[in-house]
């Protein structure tokens, strides 16, 4: 196995190791895809563990997100080639966007392709124009996402690839190609709800969700393992992704403040509490819409080199 696929492999496996990732910019001026390459070769050369992307397809103008939006798997498999020593994620994946056979198959063709790297970050959506333009059920996501990702495991398992749930059937021989990691990627479930940490608890190798307090977090996760401990599982792995934010030469006074933001020392006692309550992987989201292409790869570079090596003392 390689470097790289230990390391994907490690970040989900409940083991002590702690691994760091980043996410890519999504604002439109942050999407040319030179900036891209530049920002997925400068994370690894800075020590970053992981590289993390945002999933939209249609999110459109708003105050919040903009019009350009690669699809996430596609533009991951390109990247594989020019990162190979980093896993490669999603922070999170909308599941009922696409068709669980496709996705199944996108997903499982992208782990091969980039030797067992894939981590696959899940979600159920939440932006009800985004459904309406895919023709995608907003009602029942969750349902749908509960559906959606079984499905996935008997495309990617060994035997026949059946199943027969309320919004898909499947009745089909075996569907290469099989992922690397066996018995598939990692799935890490995204959401801070309740409905969240059951999917968590009944389909996750992970939970991941976005900007919690650590407070907060070890609550959540405390209801995690109840919820695992009465299905009989093992508890998913504790990952964080972190808002954006930047990294500050002083501390930033505000109690809105995003964890993982601030002065060095800010963010190391956010991973440390965060340490705390069994997190293993952590995502950072650095810069913002003001923020230049150069601005977040200083942010980048500054992260790798003052806060990243720190991570696994804590």
């Amino acid at each position: 196995m390689s470097v790289a696929s230990r390391r994907a492999v490690s970040a989900v496996a409940h083991r002590p190791t702690v691994t760091v990732g980043v996410a890519l910019p999504f604002f439109d001026h942050q999407m040319d895809y030179e900036d891209i390459v530049r920002f997925a070769t400068t994370a690894e050369s800075s020590g970053f563990d992981g590289i993390w992307l945002v999933d939209h397809l249609v999110a459109g103008p708003t105050q919040q997100f903009g019009q350009i939006w690669y699809d996430g798997p596609t533009l991951l498999a390109g990247l594989a080639q020019l990162v190979p020593r980093v896993t490669l994620g999603t922070d999170v994946l909308i599941v009922p966007y696409r068709h669980p056979v496709v996705a199944a198959k996108v997903l499982a063709t992208l782990d091969v392709v980039s030797g067992g790297r894939l981590v696959v970050g899940v979600g159920c959506g939440y932006l009800e124009s985004e459904f309406e333009t895919l023709g995608a059920n907003y009602r029942d996501r969750g349902a749908v996402t509960d559906e959606y990702l079984q499905v996935w495991r008997s495309v990617w398992t060994e035997g026949p690839a059946e199943f027969a749930g309320d919004y898909v059937s499947l009745a089909e021989a075996e569907m290469g190609p099989r992922p690397v990691q066996h018995p598939h990627p990692p799935i890490l479930v995204g959401g801070n709800s309740a409905p969240a940490l059951r999917r968590a608890a009944r389909y996750g190798d992970g939970w991941h969700p976005l900007g919690l307090s650590p407070y907060d977090y070890g609550r959540a996760a405390a209801r995690l393992q109840t919820l695992t401990d009465q299905m009989g599982r093992p508890q998913p792995t504790l990952s964080y992704s972190g808002n954006m934010g930047a990294i500050s030469a002083k501390p930033v006074e505000s109690p809105d403040r995003p964890r993982l933001s601030g002065s060095v020392d800010q963010i190391l006692d956010d991973v440390g509490q965060l340490r705390d309550q069994g997190v293993v992987n952590f995502v950072f989201r650095p810069g913002g819409a003001d923020f230049t292409v150069d601005e977040v790869l200083d942010q980048v570079r500054t992260i790798g080199a003052e806060v990243v090596p720190r991570v696994a003392q804590r």
